[in-house]
């Protein structure tokens, strides 16, 4: 996944043989010698070749044993693989040399032409090829020319002659400019401990390939451009994303999210290139020339993972491999390597993936990148592909991992979160969507020591905090609970759980006021209650809520019990107090406290008031009567004095 330089590359390897007088051969003390070089790299950049020519002086060092000679008959080098057309001269002339794969080493072995003795010296020629491509680390074009130099023997120098035109950049060990537009390396005391990788871009066009991918979230407008002396990549490229695209949404269950042109470059490796590189606008994916396709499938996934959404790095860089790697299998590639083999393997530079960063080093790069990879697909494997998709789609739809809300479609496009996943929420949604706690294993590979800290008051405050849930009957958890569980403030969330929980005991006394008087309860007291838990707000709704339920008992108390012949008299005729007792609990059912408490006032302003209007009725009555029975009397008298004058 990354360029890596190897020591064997760096040092001369030479054979010593002892020879009695005879010529038995008989073993001698460790060989010594001194071997000084000077390598030259001639970058033929139209020839798609660099010739390397290697100038050494040879000295047997090694002292004659008793009764023995010392002598080397041969000499070896390490050198690139791939290498063709070597040579090997002395002053007199060809010699023979060959080249062949030694323990993991491309060495040339050049036969001395006489055995060399102790304290002789012999001056000695090598020349190979490097053809374009002849092996992962070497191109050689007028567009690209990248390939590792190195030094041989005990002592060396570099030059390295590139043709003007290029654009040279040397990693690792310095070069530096000399007459005529040369690199060179000066006096290099120690090959051993040198290399350098030169990078040189030509001012060529690149080659552009394009397609539109029809997704779900839209159409992908996908152009690659690939150096123009590898147009084989650029093909390969555009038709190994036209398929990956597709399956990668389906894979995260989350629409396709660039909106406009994608571009996919073929470039250089960085210093410590690994796994590409994707420009922060999230508009283009730059992937080294000498990476793998699973590469361009890791930054793929990058798309739909942008820092709004995931903001802790080894989980990025975990789904991205692992959803690379799902992929990989219907696509017909292999994954480079396997991670948690990869991850032991490094387990000296093993740290907190959570304190991973950017400006780590090459091994914490690489033990980050597979130990995150390796975690992922153990969580994958353990809790179900879905489970991590439901994850991302709360994480992407604002849903803390408290609230218990399913999800199964994504948020619409353009949709911001509300917080970033961190390692924190990460563990905290997978224990609501896979109901499993995995506080042990995140500590063990994830957590940093200050996190590690909190994870005994989480536990203590997710006790609490079931408890809390069960005795809110499907009321939840509260707002203020569930953001300082969100954000780890268990200081801050005990109290406010007992508070809640003491808010509730009074809620279920009320409750069983209510249902007793035959009151429906309202949203109010399970908003007040979302929103404020056990606060002062919502205590203050309770006390609000219990004030009405009284007055109404004590209203309907009088409504309903029993009336005097006054009051009867009084309500005859006109509105029954019983109708503002119905409209009171109406009120009360829908949160209108207000218009309860008024209702309530005129149902006892109608009794309070019934006795006196009963009264008046009833003297009305008295009155009327006598009026009646006085009239009815004069009339009776004017007839019978009528009656009597006739």
């Amino acid at each position: 996944m990354r360029w890596r330089p190897a020591a064997w590359l760096l040092s001369a390897m030479l054979a010593a043989a002892g020879m009695a007088l005879g010529g038995v051969a008989s073993p001698v003390r460790a060989a010594e010698y001194t071997l000084q070089t000077a390598a030259t790299y001639n970058v033929r950049p139209a020839d798609h070749a660099i010739d390397v020519a290697v100038t050494m002086t040879f000295t047997n060092t090694t002292p004659d044993p008793d009764g023995q000679f010392s002598v080397f008959d041969e000499v070896r080098l390490a050198v690139h693989d791939g290498v063709t057309a070597a040579t090997a001269t002395d002053p007199d002339g060809d010699l023979d040399v060959s080249v062949d794969p030694t323990d993991g080493v491309n060495v040339a072995t050049v036969k001395l032409r006489d055995p060399l003795r102790f304290e002789d010296s012999i001056k000695l020629e090598l020349h190979y090829r490097l053809a374009d491509r002849v092996n992962p680390r070497v191109r050689v074009g007028p567009s690209l020319v990248a390939f590792p130099a190195w030094g041989f023997g005990t002592a060396s120098s570099v030059t390295v002659e590139i043709p003007a035109g290029f654009e040279v950049r040397v990693d690792g060990d310095p070069l530096t400019a000399g007459p005529g537009g040369l690199l060179q390396s000066g006096p290099i005391t120690d090959p051993s401990a040198w290399l350098a990788r030169i990078i040189a871009t030509g001012d060529v066009e690149p080659v552009t390939f394009q397609a539109t991918v029809p997704l779900e979230g839209g159409t992908a407008d996908l152009v690659v451009r690939a150096f123009a002396d590898d147009p084989e990549w650029g093909e390969a490229t555009r038709d190994l994303v036209v398929r990956a695209l597709p399956l990668i949404e389906s894979e995260l269950g989350m629409p396709y999210p660039i909106v406009g042109r994608l571009v996919i470059a073929q470039g250089v490796p960085g210093e410590e290139s690994t796994f590409g590189d994707l420009r922060q606008d999230r508009s283009q994916i730059v992937v080294a020339f000498d990476e793998p396709q699973f590469t361009i499938l890791h930054q793929l996934v990058h798309l739909w993972l942008p820092p709004a959404l995931v903001a802790s790095r080894w989980i990025v860089e975990g789904f991205a491999s692992d959803v690379a790697a799902r992929v990989a299998g219907p696509l017909g590639l292999d994954p480079p390597f396997d991670p948690a083999v990869e991850a032991q393997s490094l387990a000296d530079a093993a740290f907190p993936l959570d304190a991973w960063t950017a400006s780590s080093g090459p091994d914490s790069e690489r033990y980050g990148h597979s130990a995150s990879w390796a975690f992922i697909a153990g969580l994958r494997a353990q809790l179900g592909a879905d489970v991590l998709r439901s994850v991302l789609l709360r994480a992407a739809s604002s849903i803390d991992a408290y609230d218990p809300a399913r999800i199964d479609a994504p948020p619409p496009p353009g949709t911001t979160p509300r917080a970033p996943l961190t390692s924190r929420s990460f563990l905290d949604q997978l224990a609501t969507v896979g109901g499993t706690d995995l506080a042990g294993e995140f500590e063990a590979t994830v957590l940093t020591s200050a996190d590690v800290a909190l994870l005994p008051s989480r536990a203590s405050a997710r006790e609490a905090l079931e408890r809390l849930v069960a005795a809110a009957d499907g009321w939840g958890a509260p707002d203020p609970v569930r953001q300082a569980m969100a954000e780890w403030r268990f200081v801050d969330a005990g109290p406010q759980i007992e508070a809640a929980s003491a808010w509730l005991t009074d809620r279920d006394a009320l409750l069983e006021r209510m249902m007793a008087l035959g009151l429906a309860a309202s949203d109010r007291l399970a908003q007040a209650y979302r929103a404020y838990g056990g606060g002062p707000e919502a205590v203050d709704e309770l006390e609000a809520q219990s004030g009405a339920v009284e007055a109404y008992a004590a209203t309907s108390e009088r409504v309903n019990g029993p009336r005097s012949f006054l009051v009867r008299i009084g309500l005859a005729g006109g509105p029954d107090p019983a109708s503002y007792l119905t409209a009171a609990s109406g009120h009360f059912a829908d949160g209108d406290l207000r218009g309860t408490h008024a209702s309530l006032d005129e149902a006892d302003r109608l009794l309070e008031s019934a006795a006196r209007v009963g009264l008046v009725r009833l003297a009305s009555l008295v009155v009327l009567l006598l009026i009646t029975v006085a009239l009815a009397m004069a009339v009776f008298r004017r007839r019978a004095s009528y009656t009597a004058q006739r």
